[in-house]
């Protein structure tokens, strides 16, 4: 018995992700926009500080991101504050320049 497409069944496993190749460039412009992602979630954090007493982050460097891998096996991802080597990327300094504003009292 042949199996036809329509009988298979088909799981999330089996998605094929297609290969992207990310520009210098394009990865200066990533950096940029999630250091001002960064920035913006901390002036809410420092906003309500009130009502936060802490913020954590599942990792430190980006090798140690729990997103390497997920959801698309074999996918490196780049979201917290160091990079591979342990050097601040500029989400660092975006979150160090919203704690110096002069709004800022701990």
């Amino acid at each position: 018995m042949t199996q036809t497409a329509e009988t298979q069944a088909w799981t999330p496993s089996q998605q094929i992700a297609p290969a992207i190749t990310i520009t210098p460039a394009a990865a200066k412009q990533i950096q940029r926009a999630l250091a001002k992602r960064y920035a913006e979630l901390f002036a809410v954090y420092l906003k309500h500080r009130d009502a936060i007493t802490r913020v954590t982050f599942w990792g430190v460097t980006d090798g140690d991101s729990w997103l390497n891998g997920w959801p698309v096996r074999g996918r490196t991802s780049y979201p917290l504050l160091f990079d591979r080597a342990g050097k601040p990327k500029p989400a660092f300094d975006a979150v160090i320049r919203a704690t110096e504003k002069p709004a800022f009292v701990p």
